[in-house]
């Protein structure tokens, strides 16, 4: 059975949401995406939540969905049982379940995923394209009759299209023939243009998807704004002023270890600098994909010039180059995941659970659970990227599966390793 953790009504709001008074420390709404002053005015809008003794709240300033809607994900949610909201402020503030007794090898080890799918545009990435393009447009980056351009793998590409149809830009987005169908549709419905590129080309290539973004913009810089999601610095900070933040309350600050894949480098680096800081004994373990090259350079200790890029199915996770945006210096450990393992899980999940997910969510899991026979005791947490919604026509299609090679070829979490920074060769 997969149960919803601290409730298991509407958002999970009403169990998880009690604000008090007492010993308690506030957390002040921030009124610039693009900042990172300290605030030191309190008012009648600021929502409590536990902080660890020694934390300065003034250095944890969180914002939600944009500067104009500069609320904390706490304040949103608590509105949502009230009455309408406007739609960006439907960003963040997700479930998290317990799928422990479906995926943990241990008793004493609980998992739970954070589900992200149910961000307005289906996924994760609403939390980075709101962030970044306020961010632009606070700072005079980002001006009124420019277009936005961004390669994506997909989801991306939807959160920063439907971004922009909030806020009135047009938008080109470049992503690769790697994508679903149902992704490049997706990005196609808020009225803007999607570029596929060839899949499968070397980083440096010209015709790389992300290579088509920078040579736009700097063709052109005054009419693109490239959203650059690899290198944006805001890319992290948008998960440490939202992801992290929300983790940490919801599991009361219990939580021990925290599993995501990694593309950007965005959701891991950026959630789990908030979470060391919140407790410098929290684990972050990243989970990539065989093929990927993150592995060989934080594993093995591969200097970047040198890395090899290999072949893998699993959208949205996984890198032919190192991010500017990731940090290891954060990271811990690391877990080899692989395709068949990764949609096992993602079918099972959909068979036992009634969630659909989609690939980087098994992956995440399957690194979850391998990582729970590793550990005596412990909360692990993960994130649930997307919905399986998405793929459809791939992970939950027995036809793609079989001519892929696939069904049947899982392996069992029992039998994975995790790498730890202790035992890793060279870094």
């Amino acid at each position: 059975m997969c149960n919803l953790s601290m409730g298991s009504t509407g958002f999970l709001i009403l169990n998880f949401l009690t604000l008090r008074t007492k010993s308690l420390q506030t957390i002040p709404r921030n009124h610039g995406a693009a900042t990172m002053a300290p605030q030191n005015n309190f008012d009648k809008e600021d929502i409590y939540v536990d902080m660890p003794a020694g934390v300065n709240p003034n250095e944890l300033n969180m914002i939600h969905a944009t500067s104009k809607q500069a609320r904390s994900w706490q304040a949103v949610r608590t509105a949502v049982t009230d009455g309408p909201v406007e739609s960006n402020t439907l960003i963040g503030g997700t479930p998290m379940i317990d799928l422990s007794s479906l995926l943990s090898l241990k008793k004493d080890v609980k998992i739970y995923a954070k589900c992200e799918y149910m961000n307005p545009s289906g996924s994760i990435k609403d939390r980075i394209a709101g962030f970044i393009l306020q961010a632009a447009i606070d700072s005079g980056e980002l001006k009124k009759g420019m277009t936005v351009v961004a390669a994506t793998s997909g989801n991306t590409g939807a959160a920063i299209a439907m971004a922009c149809a909030l806020r009135g830009y047009d938008y080109v987005v470049i992503t690769n023939e790697k994508c679903s169908i149902e992704k490049i549709d997706s990005m196609k419905a808020y009225g803007g243009t999607v570029l596929v590129a060839k899949a499968g080309l070397p980083a440096d290539h010209p015709e790389s998807y992300e290579n088509i973004e920078l040579a736009m913009v700097s063709k052109d810089p005054k009419k693109y704004f490239g959203v650059n999601q690899y290198g944006n610095q805001n890319n992290s900070l948008a998960y440490s002023r939202t992801l992290g933040p929300e983790i940490y309350s919801q599991t009361k600050g219990s939580i021990t270890h925290f599993v995501a894949g990694s593309s950007t480098g965005g959701t891991l680096t950026g959630t789990a600098r908030f979470l060391k800081t919140m407790n410098p004994e929290i684990k972050a373990v990243l989970a990539d994909p065989k093929g990927s090259v993150l592995w060989d350079n934080f594993v093995n200790g591969v200097p970047e010039d040198q890395l090899k890029v290999g072949k893998w199915e699993i959208e949205g996770v996984g890198k032919d180059s190192i991010p500017g945006v990731l940090s290891w210096d954060v990271v811990d450990g690391a877990q080899n995941g692989d395709d068949a393992s990764s949609f096992y899980t993602c079918r099972e999940v959909a068979e036992k659970c009634g969630i659909l997910i989609g690939g980087s969510s098994g992956l995440n899991l399957h690194a979850a659970s391998v990582l729970s026979g590793k550990i005596e005791k412990g909360l692990i947490v993960t994130v649930l990227p997307d919905s399986g919604i998405k793929y459809l026509s791939k992970i939950f299609n027995d036809k793609w599966m079989d001519q892929k090679g696939f069904t049947g070829n899982e392996k069992k979490a029992e039998d994975g390793e995790i790498f730890w920074k202790s035992s890793i060769k060279k870094l």
